[in-house]
């Protein structure tokens, strides 16, 4: 694999989909009628997984204005910009 298709970030970047998962799983499990918690953290990455990429390549990652990959999650504005 090229180095321009790795993320550079990925260890952050599921250290924070961990951290909002775990905060939110208890209220998901009851609210999707799921027992396990390994049920629930398979449903919730499924559901939720794609939107907490976005969210982190698109707004949060600090490479988020060079990396190939996170560009296209980038905000039509931002795509814009130059970064600072």
């Amino acid at each position: 694999m090229s180095d321009e298709n790795t993320c550079k970030q990925l260890a952050t970047l599921l250290k924070v989909e961990t951290a909002v998962m775990l905060k939110h799983l208890a209220n998901h499990k009851w609210f999707q009628h799921i027992e396990g918690e390994n049920n629930g953290m398979i449903d919730f990455v499924e559901k939720y997984g794609w939107i907490m990429r976005e969210m982190y390549c698109g707004f949060s990652c600090p490479d988020r204005f060079t990396c190939p990959l996170a560009k296209e999650y980038l905000p039509k504005e931002e795509k814009r910009k130059e970064p600072e």
